[in-house]
């Protein structure tokens, strides 16, 4: 049985119990002294505050300086980066062989967008301290080094360790933005390839094929099974950011919920969820609509013709789908995905347009292509036509004609497979 799909609900209900004991401060507090290096902190509350006691100075002299770089540098990396990353290494050459320098190191570097070093950085630090990366904010960084270097499956451990504990984060958009991760994470895990594709392993062992034949078969469900458990914990995270207050992330939060359901097969509540969306949105959609009218009425002034209202108003559409931030997602061409489905329920050209663009790339060869397909026939079919001839073959094969997937003439968008 897939552990994550046993552990998370028991996980999410953790931070909901730490909403009754501690304030928000009290959690924020608690987050900020657990950060503090073993090295650095005291034995009692009073004595946090002073620092480290006179018996620690007159073994380390220089732990008073190395502990205030270390702090300054916590409080630099928010706005200044590589000041953070020269008080770390200035911390290390003081007092070396401890992990609270690596990791301010590898959080640093993570800030200014080199996740490779950042991933070099914590590995030193977890090698030194295996709790030098407990602290909230310091795992949420590691996790996403983790993604950011390819290693998902790392990184899907270190959200499920986080997501009980993101109420020790700092702000709503925080706790929302780890939870979009986790999702967009546990998404890409469910449409990775899985070891159902390790059928020409047992091809090569001609004599004994016909054996393993149905240990391959068997492998099939349980595959499927990883897949859908993958989706639900997407859908578990995201619903959990949901029923939190609202963010300046609520939008994407609705958009990557919908996915989720799509994907997994509930178009019903999918839509249902992008029905909501498009109702909480209803003054910023009367903003839009009056801004698309004022362009349109400009466009007809400024340029005679079809063409030029028609470029108009597709520029507001793509403003309108716009997502305020990308960085949650684990597969790029998602956010194609997640504009059409902004765009759905206002701008049904501009829907198709996505959902085309998405086909035509990555997406067409992945394993969300049959949903994805679903949706643009639907929406085509809403607009008042069918599947555009050059496409026709990759919609809907002909009668009688095989259903191989080699002999199919399609283009991109009829590569992908269901997931």
């Amino acid at each position: 049985m897939h552990l994550g799909s046993l552990l998370l609900p028991a996980l999410l209900a953790l931070p909901l119990t730490a909403h009754g004991g501690q304030s928000s401060g009290d959690l924020v507090a608690a987050a900020a002294a657990a950060g503090r290096p073993p090295e650095c902190s005291a034995r009692s509350s009073r004595a946090i505050a002073r620092g480290p006691s006179i018996w620690e100075r007159a073994r380390a002299p220089e732990l008073p300086r190395y502990c205030d770089l270390l702090a300054r540098g916590q409080a630099q990396l928010g706005d200044n980066p590589e000041a953070a990353r020269e008080s770390a290494r200035v911390a290390d050459q003081i007092l070396p062989g401890h992990a609270a320098p690596q990791v301010l190191l590898a959080r640093a570097a993570l800030a200014l967008g080199s996740a490779e070093d950042a991933a070099r950085a914590f590995d030193r630090a977890r090698r030194i301290d295996p709790r030098s990366v407990e602290d909230p904010h310091t795992l949420h960084d590691l996790a996403r080094s983790l993604a950011r270097t390819g290693k998902r499956d790392e990184a899907i451990a270190m959200y499920r360790a986080l997501v009980p504990r993101i109420d020790l984060l700092g702000t709503a958009d925080h706790r929302a933005l780890v939870l979009l991760e986790a999702a967009h994470l546990s998404m890409a895990a469910a449409g990775a390839p899985t070891a159902a594709a390790g059928a020409p392993t047992a091809a090569a062992g001609a004599p004994t094929a016909a054996a393993g034949a149905p240990t391959a078969a068997a492998g099939a469900p349980t595959a499927a099974a990883g897949a859908r458990a993958d989706l639900d914990e997407a859908i578990a995270y995201l619903r959990e950011a949901r029923q939190r207050t609202q963010t300046q992330l609520a939008r994407d939060v609705t958009l990557s919920l919908a996915l989720a359901l799509d994907r997994a097969g509930d178009k019903a509540q999918a839509d249902a969820a992008l029905e909501g969306e498009a109702a909480g949105a209803a003054p910023e959609a009367a903003r839009t609509r009056a801004e698309a009218a004022a362009a349109r009425a400009r466009a007809a002034d400024q340029h005679a013709g079809a063409a030029a209202r028609e470029h108009a108003a597709d520029h507001l559409a793509s403003a309108a789908a716009r997502l305020r931030t990308v960085d949650y997602l684990a597969v790029p061409e998602d956010r194609l995905a997640l504009e059409a489905l902004a765009l759905e329920r206002t701008t049904a050209a501009a829907a198709i347009a996505r959902w085309e663009a998405y086909l035509a790339g990555a997406g067409g060869q992945g394993p969300w292509a049959a949903p994805a397909r679903a949706r643009l026939d639907a929406l085509r079919r809403g607009a008042g036509g069918g599947p555009r001839p050059a496409r026709a073959a990759a919609a809907a094969p002909a009668a009688g004609a095989p259903r191989s997937r080699a002999a199919s003439p399609a283009p991109g968008p009829g590569a992908g497979g269901a997931p």
